[in-house]
């Protein structure tokens, strides 16, 4: 169909993908530094029911950078994504619709006129569940996936439930996932679990259904490991932005630091002894 053909027109499209608290987030703020890249920003999460105000989104940007001298406007991803499915909906070919053809192709084509760009690039956790959606809907994608060790990962998890948990109290489990975070996902999964029992089940959740898609994308998806990632992040980007034709430009220098911290990597020991004995118990066995 005629939109079918649009979504070619986008030049090679970047998916950064990963199971959250891998280390997308970082991956992300180092791509979206280039100039020549574009994303969902909150005009796009502020109008994502109402896609008829897309449009709009490049008059109001730059009045934005006029007004307010933002550039570079925050990422906002969540609701855009979340328009036709929740973040524990798997999501294949046959999910895809001509609706959702329409709704993303002129997202992204106002996203980049807004942004000034040739490329877009999105990072949403919720891609581990969607590969073989994404891969038709947008056949020219080149993918980045990043990998971390399962503990940190889960522990993160943890620590970030308990964060939630301890903002919103009640209405912690009460949709919308976007601002009540894994309160969401423990309602979905089963309120009996402990708070450690869910954070391991969603985190296999999502591994399972990655790594089971994987190979449909593997001859356009450059893998990396966050351990190594964090030593060299100015080399690492380098090459990946090589994998993804993205230029490099001397300006990038000040913005790609040449180490990062390894974030909390061992911050799993300081869980409860309950907690901890649930987590090493899953991550020995798999």
């Amino acid at each position: 169909s005629g939109v079918w053909d649009k979504m070619k027109e986008f030049k090679e499209p970047i998916f950064i993908i990963g199971i959250p608290r891998s280390g997308t987030t970082i991956l992300e703020e180092l791509f979206t530094a280039h100039k020549d890249t574009a994303y969902f920003e909150n005009y796009s999460a502020r109008y994502h029911k109402r896609p008829s105000m897309f449009r709009f989104i490049p008059m109001l940007m730059k009045y934005q950078k006029f007004r307010y001298k933002i550039d570079r406007p925050k990422r906002s991803e969540g609701w855009v994504w979340d328009r036709f499915a929740n973040s524990l909906d798997y999501l294949d070919e046959s999910h895809v619709t001509e609706e959702m053809k329409n709704y993303f192709y002129n997202a992204i084509k106002y996203q980049l006129k807004a942004f000034n760009a040739t490329r877009f690039v999105s990072k949403n956790p919720r891609n581990c569940m969607r590969i073989r959606w994404i891969n038709h809907m947008f056949p020219n994608v080149s993918y980045i996936m990043i990998e971390r060790d399962k503990k940190p990962v889960i522990s993160s998890m943890y620590y970030g439930l308990k964060r939630y948990k301890k903002k919103w109290g009640d209405k912690f489990l009460k949709p919308p996932s976007s601002l009540r975070g894994f309160g969401y996902i423990k309602k979905m999964l089963g309120e009996d679990r402990s708070d450690m029992q869910t954070c391991v089940s969603f985190y296999e959740l999502y591994r399972n259904a990655l790594y089971k898609d994987l190979p449909i994308i593997s001859d356009r998806t450059i893998t990396l490991q966050y351990e190594e990632f964090v030593k060299d992040p100015r080399n690492t980007i380098k090459e990946l932005y090589e994998f993804t034709h993205l230029d490099w430009y001397d300006e990038l220098e000040k913005f790609i630091p040449k180490q990062l911290e390894l974030g909390n990597n061992e911050k799993w020991k300081l869980l409860p002894d309950d907690e901890k004995k649930i987590m090493l118990e899953y991550t020995e066995k798999n």
